[in-house]
């Protein structure tokens, strides 16, 4: 059921419903891709959540994006780690472009291929534009696929979009993609995530198509694969910030699970002028400067570790045999003090038991 400010979804899958946040995935859990929720699935077919047009169809086959007529972004990804399955596993039963109606068959999979291939048959329904959304209210328990609801939205209201007056532009070098299955749904959304924090506007290309690097569905879209050169360009007043930011964390793989650059020559072809600088050295033998740890993502608490070192007054006055002789004693003082601390414990146990009886 749609109307302009309220969006009800139906379950594309029976089974359990499973809070987004319960997601052993990072980027689906801190809903770095978007809000919404999960199933565990229990039939092997796909199908739409509601009305709409297929706008991303992965070449994997395992995630598929219906735009409502509001466009709001509906992205299903069957399983975890299923883009690694290249397709295998799944058969798409749409294509982009195509339109929907709720219940209509968007993938069909193997569940027993894809459970013991993979890392997890969990499937996500998220909204990738949830800026759009008000409120998000998932529902709970077992769900039929075409009949129950499993998620309701409330649209925000319209806002005027900011004029921006700069239009300083900056671009890129060319860049290597060095994640072996592509940009899919995580670095994408990493991606995303992370261009949305500049005010610039963002664009990713990939040959001559450009599209907005703030939306995860556009990114996906581009199916860009292992290898494919990519350039940024960001127009607004922060655009020098977002590239220099956004340019190594592409070409170290945006925290892709065993992601690792392409060799430096060809991740990024640098011009002479625009050369890193030396980086530098302390003069100092006992301070280290900071350096860039192993790239990747990194989701959860902070903690910081300190080495105190503990003073100790070394009093000693006599030789090695009278400071045992003195340790011998404390220790013994020690342990008779232990023992009267004990009888005494006993004894008012003792006591307090016998004014209980005869309380009673």
């Amino acid at each position: 059921m749609n109307n302009m400010t309220r969006i009800t979804l139906t379950a594309p899958l029976s089974g359990p419903l499973v809070p987004i946040e319960r997601v052993p995935d990072p980027v689906f859990a801190q809903k770095m891709v978007g809000d919404g929720i999960s199933i565990d699935p229990l039939d092997q077919c796909l199908r739409a959540p509601c009305d709409g047009q297929i706008v991303q169809l992965h070449a994997a086959g395992h995630a598929v994006t219906v735009a409502t007529p509001q466009g709001i972004e509906v992205l299903m990804h069957i399983g975890l780690d299923t883009v690694g399955l290249k397709g295998s596993g799944f058969t798409p039963k749409v294509k982009a472009g195509d339109a929907v109606k709720t219940g209509d068959a968007l993938i069909e999979f193997d569940a027993d291929y894809v459970a013991t291939h993979a890392k997890s048959l969990l499937t996500q329904i998220v909204i990738t534009n949830s800026e759009r959304v008000a409120v998000f209210a998932p529902r709970s328990g077992a769900v039929t696929a075409g009949r129950d609801v499993i998620l309701e939205l409330t649209l925000a209201g319209a806002q005027a979009e900011a004029v921006t007056e700069s239009v300083k532009t900056v671009t890129s070098e060319a860049i290597v993609i060095p994640n072996a299955t592509g940009l899919h749904a995580r670095p994408a959304a990493v991606l995303a995530n992370l261009a949305k924090k500049f005010k610039a506007e963002i664009r990713i290309q990939k040959g001559d198509q450009a599209v907005n690097a703030k939306s995860v569905v556009a990114i996906m879209g581009l199916e860009i694969g292992y290898g494919d050169k990519v350039t940024l360009t960001a127009k607004g007043d922060d655009a020098d910030a977002a590239v220099e930011t956004l340019t190594p964390l592409l070409w170290e793989g945006l925290g892709d699970e065993g992601c690792k650059p392409a060799p430096a020559p060809a991740s990024v072809e640098v011009s002479p002028s625009a050369a890193p600088a030396p980086r530098p050295r302390s003069e100092d033998p006992n301070l280290l400067l900071g350096v860039a740890a192993s790239p990747g993502l990194a989701v959860g608490e902070v903690f910081q570790i300190r080495h105190q070192e503990i003073q100790v007054n070394e009093t000693a006055e006599g030789n090695p045999q009278q400071e045992r002789d003195r340790l011998d004693e404390a220790i013994n003082q020690a342990n008779v003090q232990l023992e009267a601390l004990q009888a005494s414990l006993h004894g008012q146990r003792a006591a307090d038991k016998a004014a209980i009886f005869a309380a009673h």
